[in-house]
């Protein structure tokens, strides 16, 4: 027995003055919410929760709230914490607001269990593989940024190794983005996989149209054509458009999963750990895509703590198709081990270290 000795919670900023943007933000800085659990013999974890366009103080006095459901507890009895924290907020809190801080708890729990059992996290989840593909995420919009400009910077991702990267879409007119679509394909040539974002900016008319005006460009897939609440669109967007669609990040838990599948909404489930409720609901998620014979890629814009937690995840599942390896949001990157920022044609290897493997000695 291990029990929880402290739970504490940390917000870490970076200013971005004249920050590139999506369909949905500009960023001026971004924040990243952290949980900080130390167990009685001293090991720490740590994890992440999603907070962009939310407050982080509301997700710190969420956490405050519930810890007491955690301090004193055997940390190997993971999945029983993480149902008692979940059915103590399931009538008052907002779904993505509880998933967001389960996702914080959960994620510290496992980097904590992996160092106190001598394992990397995705060998305590059964191990499918020591490494993962993973693609360069960038092609944000800027100020007076053209699509040759989009295309320079997809071919500078190329010659640092990637095999595969995304841009974004959905912030200019259909027609436009088609264009950065094309520059984009010149620019990496035909063997590069390429994907396209839209961030849930488009009707289902104009989804439509993008993926028909993609096709000549062999775009992979067009990930959260429309708004995320509207699964009968997307799956319209499937059915009507010749790109396959993926989706949806912002979805949290195995339910909101388990309705995608049924209306055959996706062709990729697209999730992430610091989003769904952590590393134990995104294997759980994975397992549910998997019945459907659908593949998985991880979401990843933030943090070192969600990038590893995605990426330990991902090699775990047998169904996982990609990471995403953003080229712009890197908070704490400087903690990760060298063997992750190291490329093998696309592929990342994990290295054999406890827990999520992070270095927080200048964080926590």
């Amino acid at each position: 027995m291990e029990k929880i000795k402290t739970v504490k919670t940390k917000v870490i900023r970076k200013e971005m003055p004249d920050g590139p943007w999506n369909p949905r933000i500009v960023w001026s800085s971004k924040s990243i919410f952290l949980v900080i659990l130390e167990t009685e013999s001293g090991v720490i974890g740590v994890g992440e929760g999603w907070c962009d366009g939310l407050s982080p103080k509301l997700l710190e006095m969420l956490v405050d709230d519930l810890s007491p459901l955690l301090v004193g507890q055997d940390i190997h009895m993971h999945t029983g914490i993480w149902d008692s924290v979940f059915q103590k907020s399931i009538y008052s809190a907002k779904p993505g607001f509880i998933y967001a801080a389960l996702s914080a708890i959960d994620i510290a729990m496992w980097d904590a269990r992996g160092k106190l059992l001598g394992l990397p996290v995705f060998k305590l989840l059964g191990g499918w593989s020591d490494k993962v593909y993973v693609y360069a995420s960038g092609g944000l919009y800027g100020a007076n940024k053209t699509p040759d400009d989009l295309g320079r910077e997809m071919k500078s991702y190329v010659d640092k190794g990637f095999t595969a990267v995304k841009i974004k879409a959905g912030g200019a007119p259909v027609k436009e983005d088609i264009r950065r679509v094309a520059a984009a394909r010149e620019a990496i040539g035909p063997d590069i996989r390429l994907m396209v974002d839209a961030l849930y900016m488009l009707s289902v008319a104009d989804a439509i149209k993008l993926s028909k005006g993609m096709e000549p460009y062999d775009v992979y897939f067009l990930e959260a054509p429309v708004s995320p609440l509207d699964i009968q669109g997307m799956a319209e967007v499937r059915r009507r458009g010749p790109t396959p669609v993926a989706g949806n990040e912002f979805a949290y838990g195995r339910h909101c999963f388990r309705e995608i599948m049924e209306h055959r909404a996706v062709d990729v489930a697209h999730l992430d750990t610091i989003v769904c409720g952590g590393i134990s609901e995104a294997y759980k998620i994975a397992a549910i895509t998997s019945a459907w014979n659908i593949p998985c890629s991880f979401h990843s814009s933030s943090s070192a703590v969600c990038f590893t937690a995605n990426v330990h995840t991902g090699a775990a599942v047998q169904n996982c198709d990609s990471v995403e390896y953003h080229m712009i949001h890197q908070l704490m990157f400087d903690a990760m081990p060298a063997q992750l920022l190291s490329l093998e044609d696309g592929w990342l290897r994990l290295p054999d270290l406890p827990g999520l493997g992070l270095n927080y000695a200048n964080y926590v």
